[in-house]
């Protein structure tokens, strides 16, 4: 039991997001493993611009998050959104790391973030379907319950929004006015 809990605290951090590009910019999250690394976990921001060796001077800023991070942040209009696996959403200022809100989702969160039309997408292994507007005030549009967890971020396409539990495939599009 010594080694499990010297390895949660000392473990490498893992990158189990895919590292999103914006304005020079590199997005990523890195954290421990979520079985058996250490709970630290944080969102950063990578300057994509230089050469070389860039170990010490590329990171901009480093936003920490709950837990484990399995969450690949998307970016709207200059806000950077990003889901942890301690149940948390968080908005972030994309260019300098200033968090604008955090939003408690009531379980664990191994999707991604989806940022479309000017709103964000999150499923939890609850079932807990959750849209928010991307603004840097924190307003939750909906919150609903699905059949069963979700463990797979939402896409969108041709004004259909796909949401997969793991029992069923939803496609939701907006009413007529």
């Amino acid at each position: 039991i010594h080694d499990y809990i010297r390895n949660r605290q000392e473990s490498p951090s893992n990158i189990k997001s895919m590292p999103v590009f914006y304005k020079n910019r590199i997005y990523v999250t890195v954290g421990g493993d979520i079985w058996w690394g250490k709970e630290k976990a944080w969102l950063q921001c990578i300057d994509a611009t230089g050469t070389g060796d860039v170990t010490e001077t590329a990171l901009l800023w480093s936003y920490p998050v709950e837990r484990h991070c399995c969450s690949t942040p998307s970016i709207w209009k200059g806000l950077a959104f990003v889901a942890d696996c301690g149940r948390n959403v968080h908005c972030v200022d994309a260019e300098t790391g200033k968090p604008y809100w955090t939003h408690e989702c009531g379980g664990e969160m191994w999707a991604s973030t989806l940022a479309a039309d000017g709103k964000v997408y999150i499923g939890t292994r609850r079932g807990q379907f959750y849209i928010f507007a991307a603004d840097k005030e924190k307003k939750v549009l909906c919150e609903t319950r699905l059949d069963s967890p979700i463990n797979g971020s939402a896409t969108a396409a041709n004004g259909t929004l796909y949401v997969a539990t793991m029992k069923k495939l939803y496609a939701f599009q907006a009413s007529e006015p």
